[in-house]
């Protein structure tokens, strides 16, 4: 097993743990693979430490386009400003495997991404103000 597997298996029982003696073992777990491992948990460490906020970032993204979903068409925000399908942007938005990796936007696309929400904004504001 890698090191990052085995420090992202120790953190996902660290995250299920249920008591102060389960998590006081997988602490001295991770203190023994420091103390044996070195440099190589140290990396390991980073890049666990970057899926995690990979995963965050995705995750704090689907939440706060889950609070306008309900009424902005995500298939048409697809088509429209990225001429792409509706099953694009929902791999995008949910983090799916695309080829065996998580969909991700690309910051161009976030920056696309944000321009159409403004731009729906500014629409729906000019028809409110056409009433």
């Amino acid at each position: 097993m890698e090191m990052i597997d085995k420090i992202n298996e120790l953190k996902e029982a660290y995250v299920n743990a249920k008591t102060d003696k389960e998590r006081d073992a997988i602490n001295d777990e991770i203190t023994k693979l420091s103390a044996s491992h070195g440099d190589e948990f140290a990396y390991a460490m980073i890049a666990s430490a970057k899926q995690t906020a990979e995963k965050a970032e995705a995750l704090s993204l689907k939440m706060k386009l889950k609070e306008v979903s309900p009424f902005i068409s995500m298939s048409y925000v697809a088509k429209e400003y990225f001429g792409k399908s509706r099953a694009w942007i929902h791999q995008r938005i949910n983090g799916l495997l695309v080829n065996g990796k998580p969909a991700t936007f690309t910051s161009a696309e976030l920056e696309t991404l944000k321009r159409a929400l403004n731009d729906i904004s500014n629409k729906a504001k000019e028809a409110s103000c056409s009433l």
